[in-house]
């Protein structure tokens, strides 16, 4: 089995070794089940998101992405998105998750770091495929798929090589298109406009304790039912329930990067008044409390 790749003079050059199937690669082939109440929500590795088909509105961040077949995003996993697709038509996506540490066992340092630098350089980007690249990217795809798919005795040796071997490929071709500059468009409605000046309102201002509806209604020239009905509208929720998911996000960052923090002050940099409440939220969203958490990134950091 694959173990390790070298590369050297253009080729590469695997070591093998006898574990079988252990591979941190979750691959979605054509993806078409509803997700009638997705969160937003964050991860530690590394995402690429191929759109087929639907209509879905995406937020990442601070950014709404109204998508069209073809589109391919790759993800930071850490930074908080939502796909909102619309609940009467298809909703078809091929997803990619794979921990960077991976390719880093995988490659020599400096490769790897290339080609892990789209994801970690370029902000959550969306590339706009053109047909030809839609049709290499779905040959390589279901190429993929039947690898990944073959079970029980026949999952070979052979079989995990070709398929890493191919998503080693699939990096390279996204590492390709986007050492030019990257073809995207903006095609939003004049509501999602107004969504995407309301996103980057509270990019700039979620820590704020104090925020209130009427100030973001303010800041923006809007109504407050207005503002409520066309945020719900857009994204499938709510602008408090957006805020609470961002300020917990960033919690959840700071406990990675500064684990010497307290969970109270923490709470406090975030924008939360009350450490109960963000206690209930955090564990809501994340599933432990923000004390456990904390303990366990910091024994992850230490091992």
């Amino acid at each position: 089995m694959l173990q390790q790749v070298l590369y050297e003079g253009g080729f590469f050059v695997l070591a093998l070794s006898s574990t079988p199937w252990l591979l941190p690669i979750d691959f979605g082939y054509r993806v078409d089940n509803p997700i009638p109440d997705v969160q937003f929500h964050s991860h530690s590795y590394f995402e690429i998101y191929y759109f087929l088909e639907g209509d879905c509105n995406y937020l990442i961040g601070d950014k709404i992405m109204r998508l069209q077949p073809g589109d391919l995003i790759l993800l930071h996993g850490m930074t908080l998105h939502r796909p909102n697709p619309a609940p009467d038509k298809p909703y078809i996506r091929t997803i990619i998750h794979f921990d960077p540490a991976y390719v880093h066992k995988l490659l020599q340092p400096e490769l790897a770091s290339l080609l892990l630098k789209p994801f970690e350089e370029l902000g959550n980007i969306r590339i706009s495929l053109s047909a030809q690249e839609q049709s290499e990217m779905e040959r390589l795809y279901a190429d993929m798929y039947a690898l990944y798919e073959i079970k029980g005795h026949q999952r070979s040796i052979t079989a995990y090589d070709r398929f890493v071997m191919r998503f080693l490929e699939l990096l390279h071709m996204i590492r390709g298109w986007c050492s030019q500059p990257v073809k995207d468009y903006e095609h939003r409605s004049y509501k999602e406009h107004h969504v995407q000046g309301v996103i980057s309102y509270l990019e700039s201002c979620y820590m704020n304790v104090d925020l209130t509806l009427d100030d973001i209604a303010g800041a923006l020239h809007l109504t407050k039912p207005y503002l409520s009905n066309l945020f719900k509208e857009v994204t499938g929720t709510t602008v408090f329930k957006y805020l609470y998911n961002r300020r917990i996000n960033q919690a959840k960052i700071l406990f990675r990067l500064e684990p010497g923090h307290s969970v109270s002050e923490v709470c406090h940099s975030v924008g939360f008044t009350h450490l109960a409440h963000f206690s209930r939220l955090f564990k809501a969203a994340v599933g432990s409390s923000p004390e456990s958490y904390r303990k366990e990134i910091a024994m992850s950091v230490r091992a």
